[in-house]
């Protein structure tokens, strides 16, 4: 069997209270798959992940210097799961992630879904093509009504994927039986079913990070490789992750209250704004593996310790 040798691209990660942000490093050496995994552990963290497309956009501007693939972390596992093509966890509350309207007798053959003129789900080979709905995460902030655009044009699954991500962010995500109502009725008159953004993989993380994120090349779904990331031109977008210390004057202030968050979030909105930043700017929480956005920062943690040291030294300072 041919063995594989690709550079070796690779993650160091750390969590901090409000955010969780990706380093990615690149490793010269040709290895193949399982040897990269080995060399990240050891050195690093682990071979890369990837979120979303802010994350695929950063790190094809690190190798874009380089006309060669890239190892990641992913690996096809034993085990079929329906994921959404929309991998932001931000995106859906909780219990959202897992809402199905599959018709009687389904699923059955066939990895990707469509929803039917009736609203009902079923799965299909994802190489078929039908029309498809894509979800616009900015015609709200437009004043359209265009959050969800039937694309009455056939395509497979995977390309359909791609012109939702081209065009507008990405393949609709049914998260509740309102959505699928309201999905039921722009698609109801023209008789065809949709493919919507669900689809079944056995693929896993080398971090064991739950991310549905993929971003395979057309005709590539079911490949049985280890993927390698390529390197097309596209353009780079900036990301900064900051951490957050809160010190609220209200001790009994629920931080976990998507209410307040959300109150913080425009208080730093207009903050950059008086700064000069422009006005468009995107300002969201960060969430944490375990769906938490901040955690109480514990006596006798590390950092606690570090901040006392901190502080010493400097009273230390004003005395002498």
């Amino acid at each position: 069997m041919e063995t594989l040798l690709y550079l070796t691209l690779l993650i160091s990660g750390f969590y901090t209270p409000s955010s969780c942000l990706h380093q990615y490093h690149l490793i010269t050496n040709n290895m193949n798959w399982t040897d990269a995994q080995s060399y990240c552990r050891e050195k690093y963290t682990d071979l890369a992940t990837v979120d979303d497309m802010e994350d695929l956009n950063r790190l094809i501007t690190s190798v874009s210097s380089y006309g060669q693939e890239h190892w990641l972390g992913l690996k096809k596992g034993d085990t079929l799961k329906w994921n959404w093509s929309l991998a932001d966890r931000r995106f859906y509350r909780e219990g959202e992630t897992e809402f199905r309207n599959w018709d009687t007798g389904t699923p059955q053959n066939g990895n990707c879904a469509l929803m039917s003129t009736a609203g009902l789900w079923y799965n299909t080979s994802c190489d078929d093509q039908h029309h498809f709905i894509c979800y616009d995460a900015f015609a709200g902030k437009q004043d359209t009504n265009l959050t969800y655009v039937l694309i009455q044009e056939n395509k497979t699954w995977i390309d359909a994927q791609s012109y939702c991500r081209q065009n507008h962010t990405d393949l609709v995500s049914v998260r509740n039986q309102t959505e699928n109502t309201e999905i039921e009725k722009k698609i109801s008159l023209r008789k065809l079913p949709v493919w919507i953004g669900l689809f079944q993989d056995s693929w896993i993380w080398s971090d064991q990070s739950d991310s549905s994120f993929r971003n395979w090349q057309s005709g590539r779904l079911s490949t049985d490789q280890s993927p390698a990331v390529e390197t097309p031109d596209i353009p780079q977008l900036k990301r900064q992750v900051v951490r957050v210390k809160m010190l609220p004057k209200d001790q009994h202030l629920n931080l976990s209250d998507a209410a307040v968050q959300d109150s913080i979030l425009q208080e730093i909105r207009n903050k950059l704004k008086d700064q000069g930043l422009p006005a468009d700017i995107k300002v969201t929480w960060k969430k944490q593996p375990d769906g938490k956005v901040f955690h109480k920062e514990e006596e006798g943690s590390p950092k606690k310790e570090e901040e006392e040291k901190m502080k010493k030294r400097m009273m230390t300072k004003r005395e002498l």
